[in-house]
């Protein structure tokens, strides 16, 4: 005996200070394992994207120069934020940047799809962002799965393992929503556009013109003036909306507006789910909510909210059939608040989002191409992430 221990207790007390020592190994040696295959599946998904984005600028826009290259170097692109120490005046130090941003990607599609129409170039474009923003979850996780390995930092493992399932949701999103783009389906964001449309049914044109990718019609419903303005379509625009609607309430002397857009439903509520409100519903950064609130404030005008609800990942992915139904119901609404509003006034309805796949005028519902109800199974068996 040992310090009055019998052998059994000697060997309890061995085994005990052995899992101490040998557990965390054993529990970082599972994570890494598990990030690492994580983190081949997100880069994997990159490599695709990259191929996906040569063959369609092989097939539609004829290029000159290697593609591959060029979009490879191009996922190194990068934007600064503007500085936030002094706020004054950062609106528009963000909105500069962001149109050289824009600008950018334009050059970018020139030279690897010179020949394409505007609305294939519109939707590598997106294609384009959704690549860039699927290398970069890759690259990220990458560096901290190496970072973690070559510190031994335990830390860090169980942050990226806990976060992963999120991710895992948002990226295998953005993986669908770029083909979507290619392809020239509409995603889950397009829901403004399509439900500005449905008023565009049947109407006698008074004036209509594109500005900053943005389609404008004036019409006219009884005795009221009805301004139209959405992402100009089929190809995926989104448009400056603050710019236009700000010159649109300036020269038309608008009365009121009408914003209706996706919104991210909390877990637990109903897909398509329609609520209305009083606000702006834009998303981004905030640039054109900013401009729109700052005209509406100036000129005391009456605003109006509609949403439709939806899920993170199902906003950037393919638009399927409760989303397009959902349209229906908030068309009525917007319908009954034109009709309950004073005559002779001039309201304007904005429909914000992504127009990919949305033409502007359509006669029905069925024309748009909405992602047909599969089994999870089925959906996963072609995908990433497969359970």
């Amino acid at each position: 005996m040992l310090f009055d221990f019998g052998p059994w207790e000697i060997i309890g007390i061995l085994a005990f200070i052995f899992l101490i020592l040998l557990v965390p190994r054993l529990l970082r040696a599972r994570i890494i394992s598990g990030v690492t295959k994580s983190t081949l599946e997100f880069e994997n998904m990159a490599n695709e994207l990259k191929e996906l984005l040569i063959t369609l600028s092989r097939e539609k826009g004829k290029p000159v120069l290697d593609q591959e290259k060029t979009i490879n170097d191009f996922m190194e692109f990068f934007l600064v934020p503007p500085t936030n120490l002094d706020p004054y005046g950062i609106v528009d130090k963000f909105e500069k940047l962001l149109d050289l941003s824009e600008e950018r990607f334009k050059q970018m599609i020139k030279v690897i799809a010179p020949m394409a129409d505007e609305e294939t170039k519109a939707n590598i474009v997106m294609t384009l962002k959704a690549t860039l923003a699927v290398n970069g979850v890759a690259k990220q996780i990458r560096h901290n799965l190496e970072l973690a390995k070559k510190t031994g930092n335990l830390q860090i493992l169980l942050s990226l393992q806990m976060g992963l399932p999120l991710i895992k949701r948002i990226v295998n999103a953005q993986f669908e929503g770029a083909k979507a783009f290619s392809e020239g389906r509409p995603i889950g964001d397009g829901i403004g556009p399509l439900i500005a449309s449905m008023f565009l049914k049947d109407y006698k044109t008074e004036e209509k013109y594109v500005e900053n990718d943005i389609y404008v019609v004036k019409k006219r419903m009884d005795e009221r003036k009805l301004i139209i303005a959405r992402a100009n379509g089929p190809g995926a625009h989104v448009g400056k909306v603050g710019r236009v609607v700000k010159n649109i309430i300036q020269n038309y002397d608008v009365d009121k507006i009408i914003t209706v857009d996706a919104a991210v439903k909390l877990e637990g509520e109903e897909t398509g789910k329609v609520a209305q409100g009083i606000g702006v519903v834009i998303g981004g950064p905030g640039i054109d909510k900013s401009q729109l609130e700052e005209v509406i404030t100036k000129r005391n005008l009456d605003l109006e909210a509609v949403i439709v609800k939806m899920s993170p990942e199902e906003a950037i992915s393919p638009m399927n059939q409760v989303i397009a139904d959902a349209s229906k119901e908030a068309y009525e609404i917007i319908n009954r608040s034109i009709l309950n509003s004073p005559d002779d006034i001039n309201i304007l309805v904005v429909g914000v989002g992504n127009s990919c796949g949305i033409p502007n005028t359509f006669e029905d519902l069925s024309e748009i191409k909405i992602k047909e109800d599969v089994k999870e199974e089925k959906r996963q068996k072609n995908g990433y992430f497969k359970r």
